[in-house]
């Protein structure tokens, strides 16, 4: 096996160890036993348990970027939306991404590392996406990251929670909130 296969086997199988057990609770010995490799193995490519789940993190942050595409604006806008939107719930929906990004990466410092890594991206990602749209006059003006940053939490908070309750949660209806809360908002009644 080429050292870069290798050093993947072993972040599957730290992945799939961490969602398990969670990262206090595991160890290195359980990552072997996943990977089927000596511990001289691991130590050849990882200097500790906290070394391993950086770098499972940094592959869980790298998907969750690549699941938002950038939208053409060449294309109609709407049709694009839905499948960013879709591909982004879908993602962050995963059951391993759900509990090592958003339980147990808190409070470590690899945890913290990635996941300001993960909102500073994502937040990026959705101002850019945004100002495009308020200079094609589709998205209101207004405090871009603010916004940006109440979108992601519309993503993340019904996952996390439907998670930490045991609730099934299924991505179609997710979606389907979320895009009636941008294009609709809440209140069908005047603020004055």
């Amino acid at each position: 096996m080429s050292p870069e296969d290798r050093r993947a086997q072993l972040v599957r199988a730290a992945r799939r160890v961490f969602a398990e057990r969670g990262y206090h609770s595991a160890g290195v010995s359980h990552v072997i036993r996943e990977a089927g490799v000596a511990r001289g193995t691991f130590y050849n490519y990882f200097e500790s348990k906290a070394a391993v789940f950086d770098a499972v993190l940094e592959e869980l942050t790298g998907e969750l970027a690549g699941a938002a595409d950038r939208i053409d604006i060449t294309r109609s806008i709407a049709p694009q939306a839905h499948a960013i939107v879709h591909d982004i719930i879908c993602a962050v929906m995963q059951p391993d991404v759900v509990r090592l990004l958003f339980s147990e990466a808190v409070g470590t410092e690899e945890g913290n590392r990635a996941l300001r890594a993960f909102y500073d991206h994502a937040e990026e990602r959705l101002v850019g996406t945004l100002r495009i749209g308020a200079q094609l006059g589709i998205v209101r003006d207004g405090n871009l990251r603010l916004t940006a940053r109440c979108m992601l939490g519309m993503v993340k908070e019904p996952v996390f929670l439907a998670t930490l309750r045991g609730e099934s949660l299924e991505p179609e209806p997710l979606i389907a909130e979320f895009t009636a809360f941008l294009t609709q908002g809440v209140l069908q009644l005047p603020l004055d």
